[in-house]
């Protein structure tokens, strides 16, 4: 008896009732990855970035600290800030020069998970930040770049703006030294919500001498 050798269609069928090819497989795997990486970016852009929230809670909390042992001890503190990290240095009255705070960890350099990028805006003028902080070993290095943010003895924090943005989508988070001396932590309203793209304070403090001359 003589078999009969199957169709084309008939040797589709079966190629296809087999399951699925391995390039078929690839592909769907390419279009989760860009699916899961949208998904990602998107969460980034409506604030739900929570790597850029916990570094700028962070320095708000850590600015506010030095700002609170500047008035007790007497002393001013700076801190400078680059595109990729940041560092608080004090001031060496013998010396009469800025010097970076080694000894105490609470103080010491920072840098900024990857992705993420620091942007600092003076008299209301965006300046432009080196990608990480100079060699404060350098003393020629260490000269040519001082401090931009002063924390002084009173308790007065010099106006600034800090931003905390991912991968150059817009920031979500700000760090604010504003009227009346008062540091504000700030978070960009997300899409959906009422006053979108609006800044809401989470957080403010002021000096020790402004809250008593308010009190």
């Amino acid at each position: 008896m003589t078999v009969a050798a199957p169709s084309r269609r008939t040797a589709s069928a079966l190629r296809g009732a087999s399951g699925f090819t391995l390039l078929e497989i690839l592909v769907v795997i390419v279009i989760v990855g860009i699916m899961v990486s949208a998904a990602t970016l998107s969460i980034g852009v409506l604030g739900g970035d929570r790597q850029a929230e916990d570094e700028a809670r962070r320095l708000w909390a850590v600015l506010q600290q030095a700002r609170e042992e500047a008035e007790l001890q007497g002393m001013d503190v700076a801190l400078f800030v680059s595109a990729e990290a940041y560092q608080f240095l004090r001031y060496d009255a013998r010396q009469g020069e800025w010097a970076l705070i080694e000894d105490d960890s609470f103080y010491r350099t920072r840098e900024l998970p990857e992705g993420l990028r620091n942007r600092l805006w003076l008299d209301g003028r965006e300046v432009v930040l080196r990608p990480q902080p100079p060699d404060r070993s350098d003393i020629e290095e260490h000269r040519k770049w001082p401090p931009q943010i002063m924390v002084l003895s009173s308790g007065e924090i010099m106006p600034f703006e800090l931003q905390t943005e991912r991968d150059r989508a817009p920031a979500q988070w700000r760090i604010v030294s504003a009227a009346e001396n008062e540091l504000r932590l700030e978070r960009r309203q997300p899409r959906g919500r009422q006053n979108q793209g609006e800044w809401t304070v989470l957080a403010g403090a002021r000096g020790a001498e402004d809250e008593e001359q308010s009190s």
